[in-house]
């Protein structure tokens, strides 16, 4: 019996076995142009179907507008914030980036932090803060139509990693610490503006999207970032708003963290994640994280980025997308995608095709 995309996705997420293991991708830009030029394709839909990926990003293959389906910008002309804005978050909370050349290619980092300085709440009110009425929803349903033959994610919220690129990792943590008033002013602007905005996209086309993505890096490579208690007083509260508002549409709440937060994953299943990203091999074990948690949750990613894609060969990643698949697949519940969720330019293109290929021609469940 063979699935579409959203129909192998949906049955994944729910812990049953479709036709074949689904997969997803993320890319910078450059990766994005190398793997069209190598499949010899045009377009991000074409490319799609290339590589055989289930999930089509809201915020493209690139998220920072390759085909991306966001609210239109119609806000006031001073904010930093263009006309044809396509999801970039940097454009969105005015953060500063440079773009640097690698023996790989270019890639981008941040500049500065542009509150990190401030020192009082008033400092903080006076920043340029975004409104979710800046925005136009109202061909969302429309637009996002066209992409019905994928499963559909919306991605681009954060609850904590995105303030940090505000505030500054260290200072916010201090704040957390020290003056909790500071912190929770800045958790607060980024969880209600993006509560807001992507309430409006539900309202919209909820019933056409399966998959609500959040961006919060919650581990390091061998322990949390946060501790439990930090964890319990600044993000629980605010990831269950997200999930809350997530399933009030039929919307599955997806959490990515790189780093080890295993300490943390049965919390966050009380607090309503449905799907778990990227399971990063380096930090945690993707056997043994389906061992315990995989009946309740759905994982995406586990196959190594920092190691197998970007150091070893095509065979190497051939048989690491198979390992991976036979422990993880079974009774559904697995998405196939690095363990880091974006591609990025140390990764050889004929590794990144492998993979995908792999999982196209030996993640078929005999059940079917």
């Amino acid at each position: 019996m063979s699935f579409t995309s959203k129909e192998r996705v949906q049955k994944t997420m729910n812990h049953q076995e479709p036709d074949r293991v689904p997969t997803h991708i993320n890319a910078n830009g450059p990766v994005v142009e190398r793997l069209k030029r190598a499949l010899q394709v045009d377009t991000t839909r074409e490319l799609l179907h290339a590589l055989h990926i289930d999930i089509f990003d809201s915020r493209g293959i690139d998220i920072r507008g390759d085909s991306s389906v966001m609210p239109r910008y119609i806000g006031p002309e001073d904010t930093g914030i263009p006309r044809d804005w396509s999801g970039n978050i940097s454009e969105l909370w005015g953060i500063q980036e440079i773009t640097m050349d690698t023996e790989n290619g270019q890639t981008i980092t941040q500049e500065e932090f542009p509150l990190s300085e401030a020192t009082t709440i008033e400092e903080l009110e006076q920043y340029c803060w975004p409104d979710p009425d800046w925005f136009d929803y109202s061909d969302m349903r429309q637009r996002l139509g066209e992409w019905t033959e994928f499963a559909i994610m919306c991605s681009g919220g954060s609850v904590f990693q995105h303030p940090t690129y505000v505030r500054g990792m260290d200072t916010l943590m201090l704040d957390m610490a020290a003056n909790p008033e500071m912190a929770n002013f800045v958790f607060d602007k980024f969880t209600d503006f993006y509560y807001e905005f992507y309430r409006r996209i539900f309202e919209q086309a909820g019933d056409l999207i399966d998959i609500f993505a959040l961006a919060d890096d919650l581990g390091m490579q061998n322990s949390l970032l946060i501790s439990p208690r930090m964890f319990e007083k600044f993000v629980a509260p605010r990831l269950q708003k997200m999930a809350d508002l997530a399933h009030q549409y039929d919307i599955k709440l997806l959490l990515h963290s790189c780093g080890d937060i295993q300490k943390i994953i049965p919390r966050l299943i009380e607090l309503g994640l449905d799907v778990l990203d990227p399971i990063q091999p380096e930090a945690m074990d993707p056997l043994a994280i389906k061992a315990e948690f995989g009946k309740q949750l759905c994982l995406r990613g586990g196959i190594s980025a920092q190691q197998t894609l970007t150091r070893g060969t095509v065979d190497d990643v051939v048989a690491e997308t198979q390992r991976i698949m036979k422990h993880l697949a079974p009774g559904g519940g697995y998405i196939v995608a690095p363990g880091h969720p974006v591609l990025t330019v140390d990764v050889p293109t004929e590794n990144i095709i492998a993979m995908y290929e792999t999982a196209f021609t030996h993640g078929v469940y005999t059940s079917c």
